[in-house]
């Protein structure tokens, strides 16, 4: 139910009504939530965190590490805060950028054996010749994910794939 509210927009008051609809055609004693904020509780524990980070709203900087404390761009000088009346407590930024890690959702990825199953696929699969199944048996196209990633790594960059 989440995952429907999240991909189709739905509001908290429209998924409460669907949750309240199919709690009434479910048999007593379910263990569906009542309401938005009960499975919103239920699943922050399990849910995959993400860090906000403060930027620049013409995209020249990140307010990050040894630049956390600036309050303007050093790039082009544009303030981090938007301006207030002054009865605020708290500064408002322009823009946040949402960092959400990898290394978690890969772990958490791999574990389910059967997605882990299918995570490794490329690796553990027959390969029978003469049959392209999947581009990991092409000599060409691990050629060219090589050089993309050679190229890119020189750049500074990495790309996450499967060679």
């Amino acid at each position: 139910m989440f995952t429907i509210k999240s991909d189709h927009g739905l509001s908290e008051a429209g998924y409460d009504k669907i949750i309240e609809w199919a709690r009434s055609i479910l048999p007593e004693g379910n263990r569906l939530k009542e309401n938005f904020y009960a499975t919103k509780s239920m699943m922050k524990p399990i849910s995959l965190g993400y860090q906000k980070i403060d930027m620049c709203p013409n995209f020249c900087m990140l307010y990050y590490l040894e630049n956390a404390e600036m309050t303007e761009c050093m790039t082009c000088g544009h303030s981090r805060y938007k301006p207030g009346t002054g009865r605020e407590k708290t500064l408002v930024t322009y823009k946040k950028l949402r960092y959400f890690p990898i290394t978690s959702r890969l772990q958490r990825l791999f574990m389910s054996p059967r997605t882990a199953e299918h995570m490794t696929w490329h690796q553990s699969h027959d390969a029978v010749d003469g049959v392209m199944v999947h581009p990991s048996t092409a000599k060409r196209g691990n050629t060219l994910i090589v050089c993309i990633l050679t190229f890119q790594l020189n750049q500074g960059t990495c790309v996450l794939g499967c060679v």
